[in-house]
């Protein structure tokens, strides 16, 4: 297993309770705190999130688009979305400073990833890089390298 799989089984019991127990879809504001959560910091970069924080070590970018998990899609990223703002933050925003990106999704786009699999490969040799796809409680890593 990657050495982001324990924050992303996390995230993904916690989407799951959400659901089942609280009988709720998660908004994209729930995503902060639920990052938060699982990475047992506030200081971290959330994507979809609240802004505030600069760059920090750790970036999550969550995807979520099934309608087992949201209510619409309204504020949520998609894949493609969520790897085009990865690409932004570490090759861009912040550069050299962040030092780990997560990616999770509950519904991985192959086609986004063949787009910007250079891109990923380069982050992927300058910084820890995890990607992650969610079904319920499970999680899978994809390994594209």
């Amino acid at each position: 297993m990657g050495e982001f799989y324990g924050i992303a089984k996390i995230i993904a019991g916690q989407i799951n309770e959400m659901n089942e127990m609280e009988g709720r879809k998660v908004s994209p504001e729930d995503l902060s705190r639920i990052a938060s959560s699982a990475v047992g910091a506030e200081e971290i970069n959330c994507y979809p999130g609240i802004p505030g924080y600069g760059c920090c070590d750790l970036s999550l970018f969550i995807s979520l688009s099934s309608s087992l998990n949201i209510k619409n899609k309204g504020g949520h990223l998609s894949c493609r979305q969520a790897i085009e703002k990865l690409v932004q933050h570490m090759q861009g925003t912040c550069i050299g400073q962040t030092r780990a990106a997560v990616l999770i999704t509950d519904s991985w786009d192959a086609d986004a990833s063949h787009e910007w699999f250079k891109n990923l490969e380069q982050v992927s040799m300058h910084s820890h890089l995890g990607i992650y796809l969610i079904a319920g409680r499970n999680v899978s890593e994809i390994h594209l390298f």
